[in-house]
């Protein structure tokens, strides 16, 4: 055993309840073993999240100092509902936005914030003028990011509740993208050197999120990618935020092929997975592998491939509260980190670590469960060193060791966490006037 375990050596331990381990030969009790002589390569931070430390509504707390604490790398300035989006409409009878936040008290807050902090609100505008946009509520969540240690990953497109249809203009809209980079990268009206590199275009094409066909996404995609580019050519673009990655067509293949075709930049390739049909925390392994090698057959092997969502549960209802912030999701949430340390994944971004719905903290800035999970893989960045674990399984029971430098430090994080027995796909029942209203094959998550 390396000599120096013995002077210091801490244990990080998430379990769920009940923890029942998956494969025991040994009345209940399993066997790890840490080789703490051997360095197999570096400990990655997968410690994004959407979710801004900022309030996305009002009663929400501020998190900068949590987020810091939890030492977050990236935040993906999705579902900010209003700040950072081009060209967003919240409408209080929106059947999507009413099923997000029920409260219509709440909700009408919600839209007449949201409406107020879009940045190019008047389409008529010209967008080469700094006059025509409306910087300052996206500034004060770009700078709560940047004051919580983390860098911006810029979502392109709408938040969930808002209009789903084409920009009026497509030239328009990649022109007001180019300018927002331009204001938050060279200091355009009155602007930032914030150095934001992640630029992603839109979110669930293949969901919710837009109405029109796939070649006016690729058209769309095609004019902001090369206006970003024109900004600074070593800008990352990518897309799409696929919401079901398993699933071929417009979103993923043709997405892929329109691009290789007419040499569109594609940094990276962005999809989501939530486990509500399978509880299993491998899945994004899998997923991670089959995306892989979808690229890698297009062409696109040195596109980069983001997880920009993810957690146990799509279900934002009060119903599954309970689930999403107690100790089972955060078992399966520390046994993904631990597991998306050997994929091809270079970015992650849980869903999500704000104080609203599905968030990693209460009303009050309080640590729930699931943000300790999130606080325990944040030490181990402590000790970058990975070394060998022998005797976890791909079902939950994961644990991930590291030292220090110096040697004198070693730390192993052991998430316990089960698929609970016979388990069902748990999907979230969609209103039903929202149901009709879906396009075909949609499926009710987030």
């Amino acid at each position: 055993m390396f000599k120096t375990l013995a002077r210091l050596c801490s244990c990080l331990l998430l379990l769920c309840a009940p923890a029942v381990p998956q494969d025991t030969s040994n009345s209940g009790f399993r066997s790890l073993g840490v080789d703490a002589g051997t360095v197999i390569g570096e400990i990655r931070s997968f410690q994004g999240l959407n979710g801004l430390p900022s309030p996305v509504m009002a009663g929400l707390p501020t998190l900068v100092k949590q987020y810091k604490d939890l030492r977050v790398d990236q935040v993906r300035t999705h579902d900010a509902m209003g700040p950072s989006e081009i060209d967003s409409k919240f409408v209080l009878g929106n059947g999507e936005l009413a099923w997000l936040i029920p409260d219509k008290a709440q909700r009408a807050s919600v839209v007449k914030a949201g409406n107020a902090a879009i940045v190019f609100p008047d389409w008529s505008a010209d967008p080469e003028k700094p006059a025509s946009y409306n910087f300052a509520p996206t500034d004060e969540v770009i700078a709560a990011i940047r004051a919580s240690g983390a860098d911006v990953y810029y979502r392109i497109g709408r938040s969930w509740g808002a209009n789903i249809n084409p920009p009026d203009g497509f030239d328009t809209f990649s022109s007001v993208v180019k300018h927002i980079a331009m204001h938050y990268n060279q200091g355009w009206a009155n602007g930032f050197h914030d150095g934001i590199r992640y630029w992603e275009f839109w979110n669930e094409p293949d969901g919710l999120f837009w109405s029109g066909t796939p070649h006016q996404f690729y058209s769309l995609y095609e004019k902001t990618a090369l206006a970003l580019k024109s900004v600074d050519a070593k800008l990352k673009i990518g897309g799409d935020g696929k919401a079901f990655p398993s699933d071929d067509g417009g979103y993923r293949e043709g997405f892929l092929d329109y691009c290789a075709l007419h040499h569109v930049p594609l940094d990276f390739y962005s999809w989501h997975t939530y486990a509500n049909g399978s509880a299993d925390p491998y899945d994004a392994v899998r997923l991670a592998k089959e995306i892989r090698g979808i690229l890698d057959s297009h062409g696109f092997s040195h596109t980069e491939s983001i997880l920009s969502e993810w957690n146990l549960s799509a279900d934002f209802t009060e119903a599954e509260k309970a689930e999403l912030q107690g100790v089972h999701n955060a078992a399966y949430i520390g046994a993904v980190l631990s597991y998306l340390q050997d994929t091809t994944i270079d970015h992650a971004h849980f869903y999500r670590g704000d104080a609203a719905w599905m968030g990693l903290f209460d009303l009050h800035g309080k640590y729930l469960e699931t943000a300790y999970a999130f606080k325990a893989m944040g030490e181990m960045l402590d000790t970058p060193q990975r070394l060998p674990v022998d005797g976890t399984d791909t079902f939950g029971f994961a644990a991930l060791a590291g030292r220090c430098a110096d040697g004198n430090t070693v730390q192993i994080l052991i998430s316990n966490y089960a698929i609970p027995p016979n388990y069902k796909p748990d999907l979230m029942p969609m209103p039903p006037e929202l149901q009709k209203a879906a396009p075909p094959c949609q499926t009710c998550r987030k």
